[in-house]
């Protein structure tokens, strides 16, 4: 609770304390970190935003890839910075699951950042290389259960969204899967596409290109409905009743930050996401933008959390 309540007191405390911090917030540039390698679709989405925010802001936006434990350096690194709004982190649904995956061997406690904005929403893709022969999520289930030591799979890390989806798929399917951790989506891609990984849940803003031309089979999306802009089936329709995964991306700082500040970014990231190539885009691929309030984004990350810690716990999720 004190995560949300801290959110929720924001704008009384403003009101209290004046709204002096956010007058002159900018004065020098912004940091912003993504805690994968570039390429995943955190840093495609700080890369979109950054000119936007940059100009809205009257700085420049400077984009820091550290990636490396599950998004853990880079989380660790925004925490010991001051909380006066210039170091942002561009977060996936990996900061609310790795406190029940890591435990107390965790450098940072859940409530120690606060959302400025929920960015994006959106299902994953499952998609096999050519060589595997599959062409369909039961023609795999069949494949992986056929085999006696089952498949491997990438992710970007422990309690990255395509570890979290392939886990759930292999709960729900009964099958044998290995779990390979890459430092982030890029860098699991070209073995990926070389086949020396067979599958991989992958972000649509990444792998789009590789279906359309062949060169990856995309074997259904994750979410409970079909995605714009792709002609796949979900895979609950494809052949695992009741399967949903959507992997969510938010913007975060420090707590304590000064709330006036947090409006301040909140309502930058706002606007730039309202731009409509920004929206056609992303659409396009199948991404949801997802505009709202630091209170709102707050609220929707302490759910994830707790929906998560339950998962983890159930699946028997651990640190590698």
């Amino acid at each position: 609770m004190k995560f949300i309540l801290r959110a929720l007191l924001g704008l009384s405390f403003a009101a209290v304390a004046g709204l002096s911090a956010a007058a002159d917030f900018p004065t020098k540039p912004i940091r912003m970190v993504i805690p994968v390698t570039p390429g995943g679709p955190n840093d495609i989405m700080a890369r979109t935003l950054q000119p936007r925010l940059g100009a809205l802001l009257g700085q420049s936006v400077v984009i820091e890839n550290i990636p490396g434990a599950g998004g853990n350096l880079a989380t660790t690194s925004i925490v010991r910075q001051p909380a006066d709004g210039y170091n942002l982190i561009l977060h996936g649904m990996t900061y609310a699951v790795n406190p029940s995956i890591f435990g107390n061997t965790l450098s940072y406690k859940i409530d120690d950042l606060v959302p400025v904005s929920i960015v994006a929403k959106g299902p994953l893709v499952l998609v096999a290389h050519p060589s595997l022969g599959v062409k369909n999520v039961r023609e795999l289930i069949a494949y992986i259960k056929g085999r006696g030591d089952g498949v491997d799979f990438a992710s970007g890390g422990p309690g990255t969204s395509p570890h979290l989806a392939a886990e759930l798929f292999k709960v729900m399917t009964g099958t044998k899967l290995q779990h390979i951790p890459y430092k982030g989506t890029s860098a699991f891609m070209p073995d990926l596409m070389a086949g020396r990984i067979p599958i991989a849940f992958v972000s649509p803003l990444v792998v789009k290109t590789y279906v359309e031309s062949g060169q990856l089979i995309g074997l259904g999306v994750t979410g409970a409905k079909r995605a714009e802009g792709w002609n796949l089936p979900t895979i609950a329709e494809a052949g695992v009743p009741g399967y949903d995964f959507e992997a969510w991306y938010t913007v975060m700082t420090r707590a304590s930050t000064p709330p006036d500040v947090v409006q301040k970014l909140n309502k930058v990231i706002n606007e730039a996401l309202a731009a409509p190539d920004a929206q056609e885009k992303w659409k396009s691929l199948g991404v949801e933008v997802m505009p709202g309030t630091p209170q709102e984004a707050a609220v929707y990350v302490r759910s994830e959390f707790e929906k998560w810690a339950k998962v983890v716990k159930e699946a028997g999720i651990k640190a590698e």
